[in-house]
């Protein structure tokens, strides 16, 4: 199997994966936070700043990719979602490239390249969250490349491929914090590692390109520091325990999405299982030179500070872990090389390994797929219904008057800019004193209805069954009255006759 000759075997399966991804992206996915994400980047083009203009509660350099793909394509959920996928292919297929180029036995290299492919490439969390308006597809995609590069970095003396490697370990940290620890860890690994020109000097490249990506936010930060330092820090450090009951509710619900990611799923398990495997087989022989260990090793670093990242972030929630997978994924071929030339050598064909390997995996689908279908049918006319929604408000509202709704995805589809207070809905909980509140463009939830019930919005789109629509008599203050699905849509106040 390692034969030149297959070589375009394992790129056909990668670009198989890729376009699986790609066609999920296009049809069922959809993740309800991306929604103030959306929204976040037609501010941005309409002339708003992050934090200084809206609530916005991560660093400001996905948004601004985002808006700047807006302004060239049109801002349709479409084109997020399309480069998340196509980013997370890209992630997979150079760690499917990396283990290829590492494996020196060539019956066993295609067979190990293609399990890393299928193990990230089919891993449920990158179909869910690595095909959405997130900026997860990216990380994984610039936390990839900057690992490649890194390990370029060390062994030559070119001080460009440091820089490129701190540029891309920076982009992903400034496109999610999430992806924070991939700086620390891999400048480290560099210091340690470092094989040809001077330290010093390929350090200074990797830090002048980590910078690089943070431009936008020390921008903001020079202009507001008080609010970005709230969005980027405060808020994570004092106020994301609001959303659990209790310390103690909060800590055991973050060990049960931990132990049961990794080790109540069966794609976890078999991750976990090979990447152990993986790592205890590096530790025991000797099949790579010291410096291809080492950058395995590194895998293992990264694996593990991210996981351990992650796991503190409180309160922790599964899609986090995402970012993950690769290294995992890297490491888990390893365990299958490890079974293959140990174990499995004897005993058949190297294909007949990674089709057991896959079958498992790809079964390891089926379970959420059973436990979300219902939830996949609705999704797949989710994005149908938002049009609709937002079609219906811009027919009846005039341009310029606002529009109240508790869903993001309807002022993005419908075009308009939301009220203040209504761009995030994670602002409307916090309890701020009054003066950091209105800084900040917090608006309490009680003063949003209390808008609500004076009639201040043109238009209102509530669900159906929500009680304000009888508390604060809807069906009186407004003339029009329409229902889409399970929304309605009030309109044409009765003081405007």
């Amino acid at each position: 199997m390692g034969e030149p000759r297959f070589v375009p075997v394992w790129h056909s399966v990668a670009a198989a994966l890729a376009a699986g991804l790609l066609l999920y992206s296009q049809t069922l996915a959809l993740y309800e936070d991306e929604g103030f994400h959306l929204v976040a980047s037609q501010l941005i083009n309409a002339g708003k700043r992050p934090y200084l203009d809206f609530f916005y509660q991560h660093v400001p350099l996905y948004a601004y990719l985002n808006a700047g793909l807006f302004r060239i394509v049109g801002d349709s959920w479409r084109v997020p979602h399309a480069v998340s996928a196509l980013c997370s292919g890209a992630a997979m297929w150079l760690v499917a490239q990396f283990v290829f180029a590492r494996v020196r036995d060539p019956r066993w290299r295609l067979a190990t390249a293609l399990t890393a492919a299928l193990l990230v490439g089919l891993h449920e969390l990158v179909i869910q969250y690595g095909t959405v308006g997130h900026p997860f597809g990216l990380c994984l995609l610039l936390m990839v490349a900057a690992f490649r590069l890194v390990i370029l970095a060390v062994a030559r003396e070119r001080g460009w491929l440091a820089a490129g490697a701190g540029l891309c370990a920076g982009a992903a940290a400034a496109s999610s914090l999430l992806a924070a620890p991939v700086l620390p860890i891999l400048l480290l690994w560099m210091l340690r590692d470092q094989r040809a020109g001077s330290r010093a000097r390929k350090v200074a490249w990797f830090l002048g390109g980590a910078v690089l990506p943070f431009l936008p936010l020390l921008w903001l930060a020079v202009q507001g520091p008080r609010q970005a330092f709230f969005n980027v820090v405060e808020l994570h450090l004092l106020y994301r325990q609001r959303y659990q009951a209790s310390v103690s509710a909060n800590i055991l619900e973050d060990l049960r999405i931990f132990f049961g990611l990794w080790l109540g799923t069966t794609q976890g398990l078999i991750l976990i299982l090979l990447a152990t495997l993986g790592l205890l087989f590096l530790a025991g022989h000797d099949d790579w030179e010291p410096p291809e260990r080492a950058e395995l090793a590194l895998c293992g670093w990264l694996a593990g500070g991210l996981g351990a990242y992650l796991s503190c972030t409180y309160p922790v929630f599964r899609q986090y872990f995402i970012l993950v997978v690769p290294f995992l994924g890297i490491l888990a071929a390893v365990g299958v090389y490890a079974l293959g030339t140990r174990v499995w050598k004897s005993s058949g064909r190297p294909a007949w390994l990674v089709l057991s390997v896959a079958v498992l995996f790809t079964l390891g689908l089926a379970r959420p797929a059973v436990h979300t279908g219902q939830y996949l049918t609705l999704l797949s006319q989710r994005w149908q219904h938002v049009d609709d929604l937002a079609r219906a408000v811009n027919e009846v509202t005039p341009a310029g008057e606002e529009v109240f709704s508790d869903d993001e995805f309807v002022y993005f589809a419908s075009r308009r800019i939301p009220p203040t207070g209504l761009e995030n809905p994670f602002s409307r909980d916090l309890q701020l004193p009054p003066a950091l509140a209105a800084s900040l463009h917090v608006v309490p939830q009680a003063r949003l209805d209390g808008d609500l019930a004076a009639g201040r919005f043109a238009t209102v789109v509530v669900e159906y069954d929500d009680p304000r629509v009888e508390t604060f008599e809807l069906p009186r203050r407004y003339l029009g009255r329409t229902r889409i699905g399970q929304i309605e849509i009030f309109w044409g106040r009765h003081n405007q006759r």
